[in-house]
């Protein structure tokens, strides 16, 4: 009896203890922040996040990077997507695992993307690496300029221009059988068998390890120019489109739920015309016969009539790459350059914004052209970069993820990068260290200017809404007002999550209490980029004390 009179004395002093340091909150992690952070001298911005506004699903798989070059940076920032890609890609033989640089490094053909000998080697290489990193989307490229590299024996001279021994031929079907290993004796390298290949050495696209997606090559506006040695002309309208229309249609024989992503467009002159010159009318005459506004149109509605007459879906994903012009100006032009994207009547300053507006803002006439001739198709910019090895650059990349959220891109992946375009993806994929992340679902904000400040907000199934902010002025502090009257839920506490001063590193600031009902007053500091986590419970937070206590 004395024993068990005990037992509930000690439970009953446990309890006391757990209810006591809820109370007082013990227990919650306690953060030091700096009081040193702010100017003398701020702007007002409001902000609002209206809970009556239709919401928006977010692809996943807009936080992604390409392979090449990143191989040691793939556990930097919790990517969800991955793409196999660039220049080296188009005359890559997956028989030998042979690539051919081209103009990029003295046309050479060589060992540059895998030593191995085994077929296909850098596929297996990269299922790996994404199974490593917890990435869950792959994306492979496929050869289609019509020749890949035979050898790695180096600089390729103009005289061995293909046809010559020094490349092999690009088929994309092979008759019979499909062989266990390629024939390397026959001169010919087949889509058919490599793709074959990759679904019985990983699985096919619905398994962990398999590919999701294939790009119909690179930027094939440029071959002639980046793989002279291989196609000496500038591709042709009709060759694009037939040969895209012929590979998708052999991949979605073997793996119909693999996903086409085409056509790698190099930038916005590729939009207009392709690599139509002054010596070809090609383009002028489909224009006027078609009435379309750019190549885009014209290539959407040749894959949507070849799909009605495949009796498949042949391009899934309409592929952009995108480097903004203006950003290469200056950090001041860098932090506005996400406005050509989505800003109807902002002109950049470039030959874009002197030159283009009637296409501009991008995103949404990219959609006006997908709604048009081929609805349903999904948009990928798989490689794109606003540059900045600063917080400018942080500032840019945290935009642009909340624009592609908010203008329903499928999939985004940053060639290159850099520890500061890093840091603005984890404040999305990682802001607190612990794989927190923003809402899967876009909820409608808005700031007083967005050439000041930009707002995106999402709520998830934890409960939370997750706003992300930036500071584009570079010397005030921005007081900012977030209005979240409209919302039925009570948020009681925010935690300011940000980068901003001289470090790449994300960095608690603050944790403030709302001022009246669903409205808060917070303070950013100048040119920052910030994740501002909203919750009706106050010690979901860390308590934060000042460096001055």
């Amino acid at each position: 009896m004395k024993l068990r009179k005990m037992v509930i004395f000690v439970a009953s002093i446990i309890v006391a203890i757990v209810i006591m340091a809820s109370c007082s909150g013990l227990g919650r992690e306690t953060v030091t922040i700096p009081t040193d952070i702010y100017s003398d001298e701020s702007y007002d911005m409001n902000i609002v996040i209206d809970f009556t506004e239709e919401t928006k699903e977010i692809s996943p798989y807009i936080y992604g990077v390409n392979q090449y070059g990143n191989e040691d940076n793939l556990g930097e920032a919790n990517f969800t997507a991955i793409r196999q890609g660039g220049n080296r890609l188009t005359a890559y033989n997956w028989e030998t695992n042979a690539s051919n640089a081209g103009a990029d490094w003295y046309h050479s053909s060589d060992s540059n993307l895998s030593d191995s000998d085994e077929p296909a080697d850098i596929v297996r290489t990269l299922s790996q690496e994404a199974k490593e990193n917890g990435i869950v989307y792959k994306l492979t490229t496929l050869q289609m300029a019509g020749y890949v590299a035979a050898d790695k024996s180096g600089q390729v001279s103009e005289e061995n221009t293909a046809p010559s021994e020094r490349f092999n031929e690009v088929r994309f079907r092979s008759e019979g059988e499909f062989p266990d290993t390629p024939d390397l004796t026959d001169g010919v390298v087949y889509m058919d068998e490599y793709v074959n290949y990759i679904i019985n050495m990983l699985g096919d696209s619905t398994s962990k390890t398999g590919i999701q997606g294939y790009s119909l090559d690179n930027e094939p506006a440029l071959w002639s120019g980046t793989h002279s040695r291989i196609h000496p002309d500038p591709v042709t309208i009709e060759e694009l489109c037939t040969k895209s229309a012929e590979l998708a249609a052999v991949v979605k024989e073997l793996d119909p739920n693999a996903e086409i992503f085409g056509p790698a467009l190099y930038g916005y002159t590729a939009y207009d015309h392709l690599a139509d010159g002054d010596e070809s009318t090609e383009w002028e005459d489909l224009k006027e016969a078609n009435g379309y506004n750019w190549f885009i149109d014209c290539y959407l509605d040749y894959m949507c009539q070849a799909s009605e007459e495949a009796g498949v879906r042949l391009l899934d994903v309409l592929d952009i790459h995108y480097y903004s012009e203006s950003a290469s100006v200056s950090a001041e032009d860098r932090v506005q350059s996400v406005r050509t994207l989505y800003e109807e009547g902002f002109s950049e300053n470039s030959w874009i914004g002197q030159w283009c507006m009637h296409n501009l803002p991008l995103l949404p006439t990219i959609q006006a052209s997908i709604d048009e001739y081929f609805p349903g198709t999904k948009i990928a910019i798989s490689e794109y970069n606003f540059g900045g090895e600063d917080l400018s650059g942080t500032i840019a990349e945290a935009e642009a993820l909340g624009c592609f959220a908010d203008m329903g891109v499928y999939l985004a992946t940053i060639w290159g990068g850099n520890e500061y375009q890093f840091a603005a993806i984890r404040l999305y994929t990682n802001y607190d260290g612990k794989d927190s992340a923003f809402g899967d679902t876009l909820i409608s904000t808005t700031t007083d200017d967005v050439s000041l400040s930009s707002a995106y907000a999402a709520t998830g199934d934890d409960g939370l809404v997750t706003l992300m902010i930036t500071n584009k002025d570079s010397s005030l502090n921005e007081a900012a007002t977030i209005d979240l009257t409209t919302s039925e839920t009570v948020y009681t506490a925010a935690a300011i999550y940000a980068i901003y001063g001289d470090s790449s590193e994300i960095q608690l600031i603050n944790v403030v209490e709302s001022t009246d009902t669903n409205i808060f007053e917070i303070t950013l500091p100048p040119y920052c980029a910030a994740m501002v986590v909203l919750s009706d419970d106050v010690s979901d937070f860390p308590i934060v004390v000042t460096d001055s206590e």
